[in-house]
């Protein structure tokens, strides 16, 4: 796997040895970043269920100010580490080992951010719980971020989270939205 755009463009980043981790693949990031553009720069990106690492590495490569990682698998953890030390941007991040609705409320009480990213394990209504958090949070025009899979359903109708835009590649869904 490889960072697709950036100062760290081509670096070749791990991913967990795990069924049950898929990074977004390469193409999709791009396409990701493509569509927030120059906003990332300067920016404060959270990366929630963060696996490899991967999204919240390209946000820094893009020239985000600083990516905090939430993650709570031990071997996950391990590689965003090995992940940010091979970019060399491991001073521009916090890494969080922790279960992500138990910790998210904590969090957000206490930072606050210009782009959350939520791509929880697929199946689970991850999603949605992660969502109900953050309709819950004064986040001011944070612009929210969800990948889930086709086969499953976002809950669209939220009082304080208004979902811009899909874009749909192959079985992932990205979804973009604003919180008012």
């Amino acid at each position: 796997m490889r960072i697709t755009g950036g100062t760290a463009k081509g670096r070749q980043i791990k991913s967990p040895r795990s069924s049950w981790v898929r990074p977004l693949l390469s193409r999709i990031r791009k396409s990701l970043f493509d569509i927030l553009g120059e906003k990332i720069k300067g920016s404060r990106f959270l990366d929630l269920y963060a696996g490899s690492g991967a999204v919240g590495i390209e946000a820094l490569s893009r020239r985000a100010k600083e990516v905090v990682f939430v993650e709570k698998s031990a071997a996950c953890v391990r590689t965003i580490k090995e992940n940010l030390f091979i970019c060399d941007f491991y001073s521009f991040s916090t890494i969080w080992q922790k279960d992500v609705l138990s910790f998210l409320p904590f969090l957000l009480d206490e930072e606050k951010f210009d782009f959350i990213f939520i791509a929880p394990p697929y199946y689970k209504n991850l999603q949605n719980r992660t969502l109900d958090i953050l309709e819950e949070k004064d986040l001011n025009k944070t612009e929210i971020i969800v990948q889930y899979s086709s086969r499953e359903k976002l809950n669209f109708i939220r009082k304080n989270i208004k979902i811009e835009k899909e874009r749909k590649y192959g079985d992932t869904i990205l979804a973009f939205g604003l919180r008012s």
